[in-house]
């Protein structure tokens, strides 16, 4: 899977990378050290809209277009602590699409998207020993940028698998973002080890149709319609050193990252704790009041508080109904209407509906395809 190429970057002398990281470092320390309530509210740090700003200036969108609904410009945007609530970026999301007319956003999106864009996260990564000990950093950070994503990295044999698992489940910023951080991921490796890194990408979302023309140009084999969101390539990568190594430096961005994680009080458990009630290997999928006994509190407050988070109980459920039944259907033994039955539906047409909603395809092709691709 290794491409056995020399790096491509030129070395960097032990002088001329603490002149970089230095300055790195007095732009950084220019962040506020805490947040006031109001930028503790669930969102994503508008950071993430600069980025969008930029890519659709090539389809000549200007910021005006795109934010003026909002009350928003970018000189709002530069502030390091302002998260946009989900439901806002969502929309803008939505807009971007509709202005460029343009479906492979996301890709753009990923192959734009720098460490830099990632706050101190991005910083204590890029200063890491190894890509692994850079992937530990994002899995233990990660909720102070992207509220309602989380990374896992899992070692099977001589392969290593990087997940990615979200709460979020607003459309289209749901797919969106996972398709952009999932090239955002591969592309951000090679930044940091200065090698082509290669591997294979499930995606748990629909193909994206302009996906063919943007094939060649992604270091990795890109699968949709999976059961979850993980990449998979050689355990060796995780031994990569970094170019940009520098441990001092790392340590102060992330004694910044704990204080960080501190002050933002990790408002999204609550969505986890509800996603890991709602399905149950023994009892199957269970209604909103049953969880809500479960947690102690009327199915009201439940709804409220979800709705704070920017999400539903029913977009939960639909979210895990979708990824047991394409883990359901790699199971050629297991018959479509017990997997109806399974995820809670009354009849095999209820399903099939929701399948192809979920993923432009019945249940019986998306199983037919999966046997060609055998």
């Amino acid at each position: 899977m290794r491409d056995q190429r020399a790096r491509s970057n030129v070395p960097l002398t032990g002088r001329s990378r603490q002149v970089i990281l230095g300055h790195l470092l007095v732009i950084m320390c220019q962040f506020p050290m805490s947040r006031s309530a109001a930028d503790q509210v669930p969102g994503l740090p508008a950071a993430y809209v600069t980025l969008l700003l930029d890519v659709v200036k090539r389809w000549n969108i200007s910021d005006m277009e795109l934010l003026s609904r909002f009350d928003l410009d970018r000189q709002v945007l530069t502030s390091p602590t302002l998260r946009i609530p989900l439901e806002t970026v969502n929309d803008i999301y939505q807009l971007a699409l509709e202005l460029t007319e343009e479906p492979g956003l996301p890709f753009y999106l990923g192959m734009q998207m720098k460490l830099s864009s990632h706050g101190f996260i991005g910083f204590a990564a890029m200063t890491a020993d190894t890509l692994a000990q850079a992937l530990e950093l994002a899995e233990r950070f990660i909720s102070l940028r992207m509220m309602g994503f989380s990374l896992r990295v899992l070692r099977d044999g001589d392969t290593a698998h990087l997940y990615l698992e979200t709460d979020l489940s607003l459309q289209p910023l749901r797919d969106g973002a996972v398709a952009a951080l999932m090239v955002g991921l591969g592309q951000m490796g090679q930044v940091l080890t200065g090698e082509t890194l290669f591997g294979v990408a499930e995606l748990d979302i629909p193909e994206n149709p302009r996906f063919e023309e943007f094939r060649y140009m992604l270091p990795a084999q890109i699968q949709f319609n999976r059961p979850a969101n993980r990449i998979s390539f050689a355990a060796t990568f995780l031994e990569l050193p970094l170019v940009m190594a520098d441990n001092a430096s790392m340590q102060l961005a992330v004694a910044q990252c704990e204080r960080e994680l501190v002050a933002i009080g990790q408002i999204n458990r609550f969505v986890r704790q509800v996603r890991g009630l709602i399905y149950h290997e023994d009892t199957g999928f269970r209604s909103v009041e049953a969880v809500a006994s479960e947690l102690c509190m009327s199915e009201r407050t439940l709804k409220r508080q979800l709705a704070h988070e920017g999400t539903t109980f029913s977009d939960i459920l639909e979210d895990l109904r979708r990824q047991k039944a394409i883990q359901l259907l790699d199971d050629q033994q297991a018959s479509i209407e017990r997997i109806a039955e399974c995820l809670g539906y009354s009849d095999v047409a209820n399903f099939n509906r929701a399948f192809k909603r979920w993923t432009g395809t019945t249940p019986g092709q998306y199983r037919r395809n999966l046997t060609d691709q055998a």
